[in-house]
């Protein structure tokens, strides 16, 4: 849109945790280990100067989010957030409430010489396994439409996409259009931040 504003779309997906189990996905790297991490272990942990955003971090874990890695020998490769509690998806400025019975999952990412290793889909399905032992129904993940990597492994995992929203900002006024519309009941509740 240029100078006079933005645009951003951004794939709503979910899994129905009550539902059958996707196939599993298994990363093409031996020895790979998933782990959730506490506050206490990210402490511990080595190589970690490297992540661009670990200033986030010990905000998150004192809201109790999940950190859930992809590692081996103590070397993250790949990572994932989940949560229960809101969060601002900053892209199209809004906060994702889960409802009591779901989980979000966000901020996932795999550093790049490990990229196409079907490490992040098998990491989302851990966090999936995870909470769906622990009783939680639904789980939802958003990716901006352009990021056709991640939509990928995101649907390897299991994931079906159930709805776009296109943010809009033009001249400081945000806009947001949801396709298809859903009854809210099977949508989510995104809040204006």
């Amino acid at each position: 849109m240029g100078w006079l504003g933005t645009q951003k779309t951004l794939c709503l997906f979910e899994v129905d945790l009550k539902g059958p189990v996707a196939p599993a996905c298994t990363a093409r790297i031996a020895a790979v280990e998933y782990v959730m991490l506490d506050a206490a272990a990210w402490a511990a942990q080595r190589y970690t100067s490297h992540f661009p955003d670990r200033y986030l971090f010990p905000a998150r874990f004192a809201r109790g989010e999940q950190f859930w890695t992809a590692q081996h020998e103590g070397k993250i490769f790949s990572y994932c957030w989940a949560t229960h509690e809101p969060v601002e998806i900053g892209e199209i400025r809004c906060i994702m409430a889960p409802r009591s019975d779901e989980v979000y999952l966000y901020d996932a990412f795999t550093f790049a010489e490990y990229r196409g290793q079907n490490l992040y889909p098998a990491l989302l399905q851990c966090v999936l396994d995870y909470n769906r032992q622990r009783g939680v129904q639904r789980a939802l993940i958003f990716v901006l439409s352009d990021n056709t990597a991640s939509i990928r492994g995101v649907l390897k995992a299991g994931f079906k996409e159930f709805q776009r929203v296109t943010y809009q900002n033009i001249l400081g006024f945000a806009r947001y259009a949801y396709r298809p519309l859903l009854n809210a009941s099977a949508g989510v509740d995104l809040l204006r931040a």
